[in-house]
């Protein structure tokens, strides 16, 4: 279980250092699946979940008809919020960057 929480901490970091390679502007969601492999970051988890957590925390905003049905081509674009966690502004204890 343990396990599981560390890479979850890391896969959110993973994927709030992806989006700010491209802020101000947002990216769908197949682009940063990709950006991550390209960066050698795999992983089987469900982004659906990542997403939803990084959205809950208002660190991404999400461009999404219903939030719980995520879709490639859907976009995803980092909040200032989140711009402030990667500059470790601020701190959350569940995102390891």
């Amino acid at each position: 279980m343990e396990a599981q929480v560390m890479k979850n901490k890391m896969l959110r970091g993973q994927v709030l250092r992806t989006l700010a390679l491209f802020y101000p502007d947002s990216v769908s969601v197949n682009g940063i699946r990709s950006a991550l492999i390209s960066r050698g970051v795999t992983f089987s988890a469900d982004m659906t979940k990542i997403l939803h957590y990084l959205e809950d925390k208002e660190y991404i905003t999400v461009t999404a008809i219903k939030l719980s049905e995520i879709k490639d081509d859907d976009q995803v674009e980092l909040t200032a919020k989140g711009v402030d966690l990667i500059e470790e502004t601020i701190d959350d204890p569940g995102v390891e960057l």
